[in-house]
This record gives C-alpha cells, structure tokens and sequence, in this order.
C-alpha cells in the first residue's frame, strides 16, 4: 500500500512540477479531444512481451506476449494510453475531454500441467471479457477511465478496472503514472481462487466468497514517439492482491500478494481514411 500512496503522490507532484508542460498542451488538447468531422478513424496495431506472474498471485514469472488493437477518432497519441488498457478498445463516442467505447481482453487457460501450484485448483479455461469503457479528462494532463466487462467462457463474473493517470510530454517522451484498483464479484474470485474443497487450516473458508475490491497497484510507463503514429513503450505495474483472494492457498503460503510486471510494447496507428459519426 506504501508503494500505491508513493506512486500516487508522484504523479500529483509531476502533474504540478511541470504547469508550463500542461499549458503548452492546453490549445491543442481542446482541438484533439473533440469530435471535430475533419477527424479520421485510425486503427492502432501492435504487440508487447510482458515478464509477469504466471497467473494472479502467483511468485513464478513468465514471459508472454501480448496483442494491442485500438480504434479511435484522431491519433493515438492525442489521447492517453495506458500499457495496461484492455487489450481491445474501440472509442465509439468522444466529445471534448471524454471517450466512451468497447472494451475487451483475452483470458489464458489455467492448470495444474502448466504449473504444480495450481494442483488443488480447478483448471480455468481460455475466455475472454467483453464490456465498455468511459474516460474522462478534468485536465490535459489527468485521465480517469472506468471498464466494466464481464467474463466469456473463462468465468461467469465481472470486473471493474478504475484508474488515474497524470502524464506530460517532454518532447518527444511522454511519461505517465498512477493509481490502479479493481473490483471483482464473487464467481470471478470463486472461479480463479477457489478450490475442489476445503483446504486444510483454512476452515472452509475459502468456500465463501464476496464482491469487493480485489487488487489495488500503480503503473508508470515512458512512451518515446519516433511519429505520430509510431511509438514504443517501456513500463512497470505493481499489484497487491486483498479480499478473499490474497488468502487463497495458490496465494498464500504458495505463491505472493504483491506482483511486479515489467514490459515493452510498440505499435503503429494507421488512417483508415474514414470520418464517420456515430451520432453524438
């Protein structure tokens, strides 16, 4: 928790140390987050390696890649980012300083073959979540954004990723950083924490679940701009593990509430040469 209120408190520190930074980009901000009709679709493609977790709670680390499809009206880069977005986001509907859209991500099958730790756990399948995000940007430099999805085949639950970013350009850099919690129901806990039976010490506890706050971290990440529309990334995300779920025993005394993840990413944004509007 020490590191969630340090990380947080230097992007308050680095959003207020650099006020020439965010009024450099206060003309431009009004102009590129607004859905202007001179602004284009782009589809954004890319991919990334990750050295993370093997699965949430666990302390063995694996390398794993990891797609990035985003769509949306104007540049990639005139909206913030973040590494660890859904891996699908689709901006449908936008105004000056919001986005609303599609949000989805894919789900890795999970079992005892892959690693011995899971062994009194039930085998998870490969799925995927499907739902909406909505961001909001009080400043030019402060993003808050909120998705809702739920679970598809992999598990039966939903989740709720909230998140607060200050970020600023330094030419062609821009860094980021901040807070992260997400809120799980209790078939998602059941189905990635839960165990064939009561195990031993832990007085069936484990047999009970409840809705709440499941993970709390940060995230900082260094984005270098070679153009408009090509980027590559470097960041970090700690993770805490709370709630039912940090005293599962795959968790605890098997595996580690806190997790670090450390990656690198690139992707291209392209003009699909289209401007349609959905409307709003």
């Amino acid at each position: 928790m020490r590191c969630v209120a340090y990380l947080a408190g230097l992007a308050t520190c680095l959003s207020l140390s650099l006020p020439g930074s965010a009024q450099a980009q206060s003309s431009d901000y009004s102009t590129l987050t607004s859905p202007q009709p001179a602004q284009n679709w782009y589809l954004t493609l890319g991919a990334g390696v990750r050295y993370q977790p093997d699965y949430t709670g666990s302390d063995d680390y694996i390398f794993r890649v990891r797609p990035i499809i985003s769509l949306g009206k104007g540049l990639k880069s005139t909206w913030w980012s973040a590494e660890d977005d859904a891996m699908l986001s689709i901006g449908f509907f936008s105004g000056q300083g919001w986005r609303i859209g599609f949000s989805g991500d894919l789900l890795w099958k999970r079992s005892a073959k892959v690693n011995p730790a899971l062994v009194a756990m039930p085998e998870t399948k490969f799925g995927a979540e499907a739902g909406g995000f909505v961001e909001f940007y009080p400043t030019s430099w402060l993003r808050a954004r909120a998705d809702l999805r739920r679970g598809i085949v992999a598990h039966d639950g939903v989740v709720a990723d909230l998140k607060l970013d200050a970020f600023s350009n330094l030419g062609p850099w821009t860094l980021g950083v901040g807070p992260r919690m997400r809120i799980a129901s209790a078939d998602y806990v059941r189905t990635y924490f839960g165990t064939y039976g009561a195990m031993p010490g832990t007085g069936g506890f484990l047999q009970r679940f409840n809705a709440g706050v499941h993970t709390v971290g940060a995230l900082a990440q260094l984005t270098y701009h070679w153009s408009d529309q090509l980027q590559t990334t470097a960041y970090v995300e700690y993770k805490h593990l709370v709630g039912d779920a940090a005293r599962s025993p795959i968790v605890r005394p098997f595996g580690s509430r806190d997790s670090i993840t450390i990656g690198l990413s690139a992707s291209y944004s392209f003009d699909t040469g289209s401007n349609y509007s959905f409307g709003l």
